[in-house]
C-alpha cells in the first residue's frame, strides 16, 4: 500500500513566494507613483495659492495709491525689485492726509518671502517667492505692472520635481 502525502512541496512554496513578492512589488509600486503625484500635487497648488495671495494683498493697496506717492519705480519701462507708495489716511475738505510710506520687496528667510513695511513693521505677504518685479510706463504712469515668481521644490533635495509658478497683473493707482 502506497501512502499519498497532500501537500505542496518546496518547489511549489518557492514559486507561490516569488508570485507573490513580484505581485506585491508592483502594488507598491502603483501606490508609491501615486503618493509621489499627491505629493506634487499638493506643493503645486500650495506654491500658486502663495503666489496668488502675495498678489492679491498687493494688487488690493496698491489700487488705492497715488500715482505721484510711488517712489522707487519711475515711469520709465524698468522692472524694479521694490516699491514704495503711499494710501489716503484721511480724506477732508483740506484734502487728502497720506498713510506712512508702505514698501514691498523680497526678504525674510533666506530672500524668499514676500514682506510689507510699514513703519519699521514687517509683514510677511507670501512665502517661496523667488522674484517680484514691478514697473511703469511713461505712456502710462498711473499703472503699475507686477510680475510675481514663486519657487518649490516638490520633493526635498530633488531639483527635478521643482514648481515653478508666475503671475502677472496690472494696477492703477486711483487716486
Amino acid at each position: 500500500m502506497i501512502k499519498k502525502y497532500k501537500g505542496f512541496t518546496l518547489i511549489e512554496i518557492v514559486v507561490v513566494a516569488f508570485l507573490f513578492s513580484i505581485i506585491s512589488a508592483a502594488i507598491f509600486s502603483v501606490l508609491a507613483t501615486g503618493r509621489n503625484s499627491l505629493t506634487s500635487g499638493e506643493s503645486r497648488v500650495g506654491v500658486v495659492q502663495a503666489c496668488r495671495n502675495g498678489l492679491d494683498s498687493m494688487i488690493k493697496e496698491l489700487r488705492q495709491a497715488g500715482a505721484a506717492t510711488i517712489t522707487g519705480v519711475p515711469a520709465n519701462g524698468t522692472n524694479y525689485s521694490s516699491i514704495t507708495f503711499q494710501i489716503p489716511a484721511a480724506i477732508a475738505s483740506a484734502g487728502i492726509t497720506w498713510s506712512n510710506a508702505i514698501q514691498y520687496s523680497l526678504g525674510g528667510l533666506n530672500g524668499t518671502q514676500l514682506i510689507r513695511t510699514q513703519s519699521g513693521n514687517q509683514k510677511v505677504l507670501a512665502n517661496n517667492i523667488s522674484a517680484v518685479s514691478f514697473n511703469r510706463s511713461a505712456a502710462n504712469p498711473n499703472v503699475v505692472n507686477i510680475n510675481i515668481t514663486a519657487q518649490k521644490n516638490t520633493f526635498p533635495g530633488f531639483t527635478a520635481g521643482q514648481t515653478i509658478v508666475t503671475l502677472s497683473s496690472q494696477v492703477r493707482a486711483r487716486n
